[in-house]
């Protein structure tokens, strides 16, 4: 071969192997399936995407379960490496029509627990936290809050409570069950724990959760002079002091990070609790913090917390 000829095929040698590398081996396949069309679910899939180490695929759900069961018939033929189930009917379609052989992680599944959302190749992140957060958040703003009131029915939030107990305990701090049987016993019980609670927190609760509770609290909270921890940044425009809420790109970012364990590290799904969203969306009020006491020392306070722990801000007045 001519010196010249050999020039060429050496000059060309690097181009090729750069071609190789891009190629590279095929990645594995990810499908996200959505139990609707909703701009949180959008974010979600690209945070997901964003660390997930595989192929992302999307597929949009009709809004019935015979539908939903054909697709995941579909999807346990095609054998993805992981399936990313999104809402309460992909989660529960999911759980039903997959066999063991495919990983399913769900999220964006209020009360997961009562889906039974449990099986041997099955986990996912939840939309409630360990309490830590906020009562952390709630302790930063107002450190005289000790007694913290939370409103519930024991009937569905026992358990809720008692997680809340425990990490209250961990901060110092205690919790004063405040116990309903009906809507219309909100006004009295609340009546009856003036002075006897620092604050108050909100939980999800199906005897509490809907709006007229929720003015209830808030009303009480102003009258008071009671900081009210909420559960969304709607409750705060209405009035709560502060909310801590799950970002749904964060909760992305979470998946993705868990589906590499999955896929890569190969940990069953089963073996791993349902984890809580590590990513959360602070709100906050000015005008409520002004109300409950000195307002600028308060709100550098919550400022200051979601700083170290890199949370996003929404602030209204």
């Amino acid at each position: 071969m001519s010196r010249r000829a050999l020039a060429f095929l050496v000059a060309l040698l690097p181009v090729a192997v750069f071609a190789q590398g891009a190629s590279g081996p095929a990645r594995p396949l990810v499908v996200a399936v959505k139990s609707a069309n909703l701009a949180p679910y959008a974010s979600l899939v690209a945070g997901f995407s964003s660390e997930a180490r595989a192929e992302v695929s999307e597929v949009l759900l009709e809004d019935n379960a015979a539908s939903a069961a054909r697709t995941f018939k579909k999807l346990s033929q095609q054998k993805p490496a992981l399936v990313l189930a999104l809402g309460p009917l992909a989660a529960n379609a999911a759980r039903r029509s997959l066999g063991e052989d495919v990983p399913v992680l769900f999220v964006m599944v209020p009360y997961y627990e009562k889906y039974g959302l449990e099986g041997p190749n099955l986990t996912g992140i939840s939309l409630t936290s360990d309490f830590v957060p906020e009562l952390s958040a709630l302790q930063a703003t107002a450190p005289q809050a000790r007694r913290v009131g939370i409103v519930h029915d024991p009937r569905y939030s026992a358990a809720t409570v008692t997680r809340a107990q425990a990490a209250a305990t961990s901060l110092g701090m205690s919790i004063v069950p405040l116990e309903v049987d009906s809507q219309a016993r909100v006004d009295k019980v609340l009546e009856g724990a003036a002075g006897k609670v620092d604050g108050l927190l909100m939980v999800a609760d199906k005897t509490v959760g809907n709006a007229s509770v929720v003015q209830a609290l808030i009303a009480f909270s102003g009258a008071r002079r009671v900081p009210l921890v909420a559960l969304t940044p709607s409750q705060v425009k209405e009035g709560a002091m502060l909310a801590l809420s799950p970002s749904p790109l964060a909760i992305g970012q979470q998946a993705g990070r868990l589906a590499n364990r999955i896929i890569h590290e190969k940990v069953d799904p089963g073996a791993l609790a349902v984890a809580s969203p590590e990513g959360l969306d602070l709100s906050i009020n000015l005008t409520t913090v002004k109300k409950l006491g000195p307002s600028c020392d308060a709100a550098l306070e919550l400022l200051r917390f979601a700083a170290r722990k890199d949370f996003a801000v929404k602030v209204y007045e």
